[in-house]
């Protein structure tokens, strides 16, 4: 059994009177691929945005390899904890390159000589190193998502969050992002997906869990939850999304 890297006890979140999160128990191991499936407004993203501290629980503890997250620096905790968005959240003013080198040259994980190479590399890797002095306004969504995926490996995280990164994209782009998740997660990074695409979580996933309103009511091997949904909830929201 691999160690736990991220423990959550008892997770709330509310926006005024709209409890969102209302006790969320989990934990991550390493290495370990989550998918979170749920319908829309259940939470999940939600969930992600806390643990990365875009949101600030209401209540509840969360540690990362021991430590409160709440205790850590905000900047240290998202060099261990990176996360790609919906709508790729890349700096419009700065170029390709501006936006992969911005962060891990001003936190000093490297000399801005060494984040270009590193960067160059990545965009190499995933063909778009002729984009390394464009605008993201001049990229495709499926580019700038891809782009977005490599900036949050310039920083070497531990665990990757992944928030519906393939919903904002045209369907010709979507298999480019997928199959780029699959190396990322293939190279053995611990990952939490949110996802809508349901063939890539049956294979992508070591574990799913469904959330809704505001609770994780299951969770399981990916066939332990496709093929045999125990509550009546997942039942109902299998056979819309599958069939």
């Amino acid at each position: 059994m691999s160690e736990e890297v991220l423990s959550i006890k008892n997770l709330k979140k509310e926006f005024g009177q709209n409890k969102v999160l209302k006790g969320i128990d989990f934990s991550l191991r390493d290495k370990e691929r989550v998918v979170v499936l749920g319908p829309s407004g259940s939470g999940k993203s939600t969930f992600l945005r806390c643990i990365n501290r875009m949101e600030e629980p209401t209540s509840g503890e969360m540690s990362f390899e021991g430590t409160l997250i709440t205790d850590k620096n905000i900047q240290q905790m998202r060099q261990k904890i990176g996360m790609v968005f919906q709508h790729f959240n890349l700096i419009n003013n700065l170029t390709v390159m501006q936006n992969l080198t911005l962060a891990p040259a001003k936190l000093k994980l490297m000399n801005l000589e060494a984040a270009e190479k590193k960067a160059r590399n990545l965009l190499r890797h995933i063909g778009l190193l002729n984009k390394a002095d464009a605008y993201p306004a001049s990229l495709s969504g499926g580019q700038q998502q891809r782009i977005a995926i490599i900036r949050a490996m310039m920083m070497n995280p531990e665990i990757l969050l992944f928030d519906e990164p393939t919903s904002a994209l045209d369907p010709e782009s979507i298999g480019d992002v997928l199959d780029l998740i699959r190396e990322v997660v293939d190279a053995g990074m611990t990952v939490m997906i949110v996802t809508h695409e349901m063939g890539f979580a049956r294979e992508i996933a070591s574990r799913v869990i469904f959330v809704d309103q505001g609770h994780i009511i299951e969770e399981g091997t990916p066939t332990e939850f496709f093929e045999h949904p125990q509550t009546p909830r997942v039942q109902e929201f299998l056979k819309k999304v599958l069939y």
